[in-house]
């Protein structure tokens, strides 16, 4: 359970990912309310805003969030010639978390994108072509960033990407504390993007 500074924000960290599974129950974390306009895939019957103040949705990003929310997940912020070294996903406001890590690999020249994926399974269910211009198959390097479980995020970080997550559950604080606490934050998504990295390059020269 976490808090922010408008109260205590229930959140059993491995209970999400079940919720998501639940087939009469299709609950969408979204960034913000931007995001969760587009939220209109059928079943939705629950939207999860996050209790943190959301400042960090890049400007002009206007509708085509909305829009890509409705996919299941859509590019937040690109690398700067838009040819991504490794992909970052994110879900609710764990995106802040990311997008703070890719603030630190591009200060490494690592060219780094950030995909926000609020519906992995509705992501999965989109054309080739959509879920290559979001997620290439030639970015092996690829990290997920969520206060919940891994389950379910395997598929889309393959065989070289690693999972930076919450799995456990029992302890009430701030948000900000509890993620300090388990080393949830921008360095450690940061390392996890190098450590895929370099598992991406040892597997190309196999």
């Amino acid at each position: 359970m976490s808090s922010s500074r408008g109260g205590t924000t229930p959140r059993p960290f491995e209970r999400t990912e079940p919720e998501r599974r639940c087939a009469d129950t299709a609950r969408a974390p979204a960034v913000d309310a931007v995001e969760a306009a587009g939220h209109g895939h059928p079943g939705t019957a629950a939207r999860l805003l996050p209790r943190r103040p959301s400042r960090h949705r890049p400007a002009g990003s206007g509708a085509a969030p909305a829009a890509g929310a409705a996919r299941g997940g859509y590019v937040l912020a690109d690398a700067p010639d838009g040819e991504p070294e490794v992909v970052l996903l994110a879900t609710g406001g764990e995106v802040r978390t990311a997008l703070d890590a890719r603030r630190l690999l591009l200060a490494e020249g690592i060219g780094t994108r950030v995909v926000a994926m609020p519906r992995p399974e509705w992501f999965r269910e989109q054309c080739e072509e959509y879920r290559e211009s979001v997620l290439p198959s030639r970015v092996r390097a690829r990290v997920s960033v969520a206060a919940g479980s891994a389950l379910g995020w395997y598929q889309l970080l393959g065989d070289a990407g690693l999972p930076v997550g919450l799995d456990r559950s029992g302890a009430c604080a701030p948000a900000a504390a509890l993620f300090e606490q388990h080393g949830f934050g921008p360095a450690r998504v940061a390392a996890a993007a190098r450590a895929s990295l370099a598992r991406a390059g040892r597997e190309e020269h196999r």
